[in-house]
C-alpha cells in the first residue's frame, strides 16, 4: 500500500469517526431538549409590604443576622426567614421589581403532579 492510499484511509477513518461523535451529540442534544420541554413551571408573585414577616422563633440566629461578620450594614431578617421557609418548599427566587418600599418578588419552581 502507497503513502498516499494510507493518508486517504486515515483521512477517511477520521471524517466517519468526527460524523458518528457529531451525531452522537446531536441526538443526546435533542433528547436533552426534549426533556427541558417536558418541564412545567409554577409561579409565585409576592408583593404588599410587610404583611406576615414575623421574627417569632429567632432562636437560631441572635441579633438577627445570618452573616455574622460586617459585610453588609443591616439584614432584613424577617424577609430573609419567609424566604427560607419558600426555598425549604421548592421556590427560587427568579426577579425583584418595584419600588424599593413596595418590592415585588417573582418566584419559580417545577410543577409537581403535571
Amino acid at each position: 500500500m502507497n503513502t498516499r492510499m494510507r493518508i486517504s484511509m486515515v483521512v477517511a477513518t477520521a471524517i466517519l469517526l468526527i460524523l458518528s461523535i457529531a451525531f452522537a451529540v446531536h441526538g443526546q442534544r435533542k433528547e436533552s431538549k426534549d426533556a427541558v420541554a417536558d418541564v412545567q413551571w409554577e409561579y409565585l408573585v409576592v408583593s404588599g409590604g410587610s404583611a406576615n414577616l414575623s421574627t417569632a422563633g429567632n432562636e437560631s440566629y441572635p441579633g438577627m443576622r445570618k452573616q455574622t461578620d460586617t459585610s453588609f450594614a443591616r439584614e432584613n431578617f424577617p424577609l430573609e426567614r419567609n424566604f427560607d421557609k419558600l426555598g425549604a418548599k421548592g421556590w427560587e427566587l427568579v426577579a425583584v421589581h418595584g419600588l424599593p418600599n413596595e418590592p415585588v418578588y417573582y418566584f419559580k419552581r417545577v410543577k409537581e403532579g403535571k
